[in-house]
C-alpha cells in the first residue's frame, strides 16, 4: 500500500468514513457494528497511511511497507504534533493488522458507542491530514 499516492488514500479513506457514518446514522438496534467498525478502521488506517507517505516523501525517509495501525500512529505522531496529542489508547484494534486477507484474525468492536468513537477518531485524524497535505488534495 505504500506505493499509493496520499491523495488516492485520502479519497479512499473519505469513502470508508462516509460508509461508516451512513451505517452509524441508523437506529442503534439496526447498526451493523462489524461493517461500521471495518469502515472506520480502514478510514483511520488510510488517513494515517496517506499522512505517513506524505511525510516520508517530504523528509526523504524510506517508509517500511505494510505498517500496522500502531506503527502508523507512532510514525505520524513523530512528525505531526497534532497526531501525537491524540489519545489512541481506547482504540482496541490498533495493534492488529488491517483486515485485508483471509489469513488474519478478524477483530472488531460490537458496541455502537465504541464504533462511533472510532469513526469520530478517524474524522479527527482526517482534518489533521487535510491540513497537512492540503495542497496535494486540490
Amino acid at each position: 500500500m505504500s506505493e499509493s499516492k496520499p491523495e488516492q488514500l485520502f479519497k479512499q479513506a473519505e469513502e470508508d468514513l462516509q460508509r461508516a457514518s451512513i451505517e452509524l446514522y441508523r437506529p442503534s438496534d439496526d447498526v451493523v457494528t462489524f461493517a461500521a467498525c471495518q469502515f472506520s478502521r480502514k478510514a483511520l488506517y488510510r488517513f494515517l497511511n496517506a499522512l505517513a507517505i506524505y511525510q516520508s516523501k517530504n523528509k526523504n525517509i524510506i517508509l517500511e511497507p505494510n505498517l500496522t495501525l500502531e506503527q502508523l500512529i507512532t510514525f505520524c505522531g513523530q512528525h505531526n504534533k497534532e497526531i501525537d496529542s491524540i489519545d489512541f489508547s481506547s482504540l482496541n484494534c490498533k495493534c492488529a493488522p488491517v483486515i485485508d486477507d483471509g489469513d488474519e484474525q478478524i477483530i472488531y468492536c460490537t458496541s455502537v458507542q465504541k464504533v462511533d468513537y472510532c469513526a469520530k477518531l478517524a474524522s479527527q485524524v482526517k482534518e489533521i491530514v487535510r491540513k497537512e497535505i492540503d495542497d496535494s488534495l486540490n
